[in-house]
């Protein structure tokens, strides 16, 4: 379907992940422009950054209808880095990391399925991105030699310091 995504290689893990990336191109619809785009990450050393401040716990949005509950922020953060780490995961061949602000990181994650345990823990704590930032740098610092690095932080707020002062 997308023959101009798939690449010659010489070794064999590559074809299981564009399986997996022409995969996720067609189930989610993405374009041929989009898709050749996001193809150019492959090889990336791919880093999430995700908000688990307490701010994350506030609904977003209006209920879909009477009775219903709005969504949380933290819920829709989950959803949409399932879809990422998805994709991500296609991309990076030793998965991506997901770090938090106020708790330990996951580390090669390969499907979203692995993010369940860990979004079941309702956030809280303060919004310390800096420190979180330089701890990735800090742990990347030997990958970042052998390949690029890209960091997605996902947030809804003003930085702040280990205290909550911005």
């Amino acid at each position: 379907m997308y023959p101009h995504l798939q690449t010659q290689t010489t070794y064999k893990a590559a074809k299981p992940q564009m399986t997996a990336f022409e995969d996720f191109i067609r189930r989610y619809n993405i374009n041929e422009t989009f898709a050749t785009k996001l193809r150019g990450l492959h090889g990336y050393e791919i880093v999430f950054v995700c908000d688990d401040s307490g701010s994350m716990q506030a609904p977003i949005g209006h209920a879909s209808g009477p009775g219903q509950q709005r969504s949380t922020r933290w819920e829709e953060l989950k959803k949409t880095v399932s879809i990422v780490v998805d994709l991500a995961s296609t991309l990076d061949p030793d998965g991506v990391d997901i770090y938090f602000l106020n708790r330990k990181p996951l580390l090669n994650v390969h499907s979203s399925k692995e993010l369940n345990s860990t979004f079941t823990v309702p956030p809280n704590g303060a919004t310390p991105i800096v420190r979180i930032l330089r701890q990735v740098l800090h742990d990347k610092k030997q990958e970042i030699q052998k390949r690029k690095l890209l960091i997605v932080i996902a947030t809804d707020g003003i930085p702040t310091d280990n205290n909550g002062q911005p």
